[in-house]
């Protein structure tokens, strides 16, 4: 008995995409469409009359096979599990170099990268343990792997995307004091790994209904198999409804307005004038300037070096700040569509329907999408990250050809000291003779 599962067909489960904070509404009575002119089996008969275990008066086995074939991946999410595999090797491989780059480069642990790790250790937690089980699910509206699993997966689930939203409102936060109070506020290190520890506890805390309250129910068919199981809530829909937006308000609206308020006055600060207490409004930029004396004694060479001014501070400080906001703002656009089905779902409601299938299976893998793109955003947007990057990349040919200029460079470098040296020498002999 064959089974047609076709999502412009009226007869079908209805499917469903479990968000970010996995969320799934009731699921409706298995509707599918069979050949109706298939005959019950006659073995089945009893006195003229069937006798039937399920709604098509089918065997188990054929019931069965109509479930698998509904599970199956259609085109469309063939391409979204395609989707996901890059995600996967991308987001894995970025977040660990982001890792390994700061830890090898003592010049790049600055309390801003430690932030970064911070968030790049979140993103590569929840790609590697996350991301394949929800897939899965995602796909075939089957949880697999049991209750325990359930709690975890989709608990540390949580507390990743609630680190990587505390740990941009404190990277703003920092930038913040730092630029537009500097004098009132000391930026350190152990300042910043203390800040990650209450990152990390805070979003355990937020998040822990899920561990307590998620588990595995099956979908009630009239056959025993784990197809069709669901991990959802546990309680009342009334109190996920008001958990979902509380976690929509503390870790999507409030986070944003802050990260936004403070932005807007770094770029002041930074695109309008001067920082406040640097030493820029008191100096010139920093030059080197030889001159010349005669006096009767002869002529005398002196090297003039100005006050150093904070200008190329400044230049690095716009950068970082056009590197975060860009990471800000990749995170708000790709977490938008998932916080604003969860809106729409519990405020007005949302019709079950093939299109809101797709839209809410294109946001999630959204969220994925995000834990990969910041080591993307670091390359292009950072020198020194994307140095980092381009020394583990780059095949050995590639590193020999790289040293190879470096070491030509560095010849004509110590060439033209050299030589200046030795003019330099010159004029103090001359100098020396006229004495």
């Amino acid at each position: 008995m064959d089974a047609k599962v076709d999502g412009s067909d009226t007869n079908y489960l209805r499917r469903t995409s479990h968000s970010v904070f996995n969320y799934t509404p009731p699921l409706e009575i298995l509707d599918l469409t069979y050949d109706s002119s298939s005959e019950p089996n006659q073995s089945s008969m009893d006195n003229g009359t069937p006798s039937c275990t399920n709604e098509y008066c089918v065997s188990d086995e054929d019931y069965l096979g109509m479930i698998q074939d509904y599970i199956y991946p259609t085109t469309l999410e063939w391409i979204l599990i395609s989707l996901h595999i890059v995600v996967f090797i991308v987001g894995l491989v970025g977040n660990a170099l982001v890792c390994v780059s700061v830890y090898k480069n003592h010049t790049m642990r600055t309390v801003t990268n430690y932030f970064i790790v911070n968030l790049a250790l979140a993103d590569f937690l929840v790609i590697l343990f996350c991301l394949p089980p929800t897939v899965l699910w995602d796909v075939t509206e089957t949880w697999f792997f049991g209750s325990v699993t359930c709690k975890l997966v989709l608990y540390l689930q949580s507390i990743s995307v609630s680190v990587s939203v505390l740990t941009l409102t404190f990277i703003s936060i920092d930038r913040w004091y730092a630029i537009c109070h500097p004098l009132s506020f000391k930026s350190t290190a152990a300042r910043a790994k203390t800040n990650i520890l209450v990152i990390w506890l805070v979003s355990i805390f937020v998040v822990l209904p899920e561990a307590l309250v998620l588990d595995t129910r099956r979908h009630p068919i009239p056959l025993d198999t784990i197809y069709l199981t669901d991990c959802t809530y546990t309680w009342s829909e009334s109190s996920t409804r008001i958990y979902q937006l509380f976690l929509l308000f503390f870790l999507y609206i409030v986070p944003f307005l802050l990260m936004a308020i403070a932005y807007y006055q770094i770029a002041k600060v930074l695109w309008n004038k001067n920082i406040p207490g640097s030493s820029e409004t008191n100096h010139h930029p920093s030059r080197t300037t030889v001159s010349k004396e005669n006096g009767k004694n002869g002529a005398t060479v002196r090297l003039i070096q100005a006050n150093p001014s904070c200008e190329g501070q400044i230049q690095s400080r716009r950068k970082a700040a056009k590197m975060l906001i860009a990471v800000v703002v990749i995170f708000g656009l790709c977490y938008l569509p998932v916080h604003l089905i969860n809106a729409l779902r519990y405020t007005v409601g949302l019709p079950q329907n093939s299109a809101t299938t797709v839209v809410s299976l294109i946001s999630h893998w959204l969220c994925y999408a995000n834990s990969s793109i910041n080591p993307i955003i670091y390359n292009f947007m950072n020198g020194k990250f994307r140095k980092e990057f381009r020394n583990f990349l780059c095949c050995e040919c590639c590193r020999k050809s790289y040293g190879n200029r470096r070491g030509e460079n560095m010849t004509g470098t110590r060439y033209r000291f050299t030589t200046s040296v030795t003019q330099m020498e010159n004029i103090n002999l001359t100098t020396i003779e006229r004495t």
